[in-house]
């Protein structure tokens, strides 16, 4: 599913050329599960990972994720990250592996899309683990035309801003 997905995915040229030509080094943890969100959106953060001669992936599971935050930042404390979130998380990290910023399950853009599906399947519940394997892969196979008629465009565009917030929020060299 993984491999039929990131075949799907199209980005758009000058979203292709920030990726490609994004200069600083930034090291990204992907936290995921088996929910319809990461089968969706963890191919399309691979996609964009592998334009970037800069971008580095990694993805756990999220008990692996949270013994690697510890290690990583040398804080018992730092699993605090991954409490309650929702998965997909990307978590970003500098040159020296200090953490910058989270994004995360999803793009906004989905949320109408979403509330509508799960307004029109009452039996559906609102947390993945919850619902049946048919209504699973119902949503799945939804969320995946979603994104390739135009979310995938929408995601790229939140990653990009939140590559973009990272290069702004550092200190110029003098």
């Amino acid at each position: 599913m993984l491999a039929a997905r990131l075949a799907e995915i199209r980005i758009a040229p000058d979203e292709q050329l920030f990726f490609v030509t994004y200069p600083d080094t930034i090291h990204w943890l992907a936290v995921a599960d088996d929910s319809p969100a990461t089968l969706v959106v963890l191919p399309l953060v691979a996609h964009v990972a592998a334009l970037s001669p800069r971008l580095d992936l990694r993805v756990l599971g999220e008990d692996e994720a949270a013994a690697a935050l510890v290690c990583l930042t040398g804080d018992p404390d730092a699993a605090a990250l991954l409490e309650d979130a929702d998965l997909p998380l990307l978590l970003a990290f500098d040159e020296e592996w200090q953490y910058q910023a989270s994004w995360g399950p999803h793009p906004a853009a989905i949320d109408p899309y979403l509330e509508q599906w799960f307004a029109a399947h009452p039996a559906a519940e609102s947390e993945p683990e919850e619902m049946d394997e048919s209504l699973l892969a119902q949503l799945t196979q939804e969320m995946r035309l979603w994104y390739n008629s135009g979310l995938n465009q929408a995601c790229a565009a939140e990653l990009r801003a939140f590559l973009a917030g990272m290069q702004s929020a550092e200190p110029d060299a003098a």
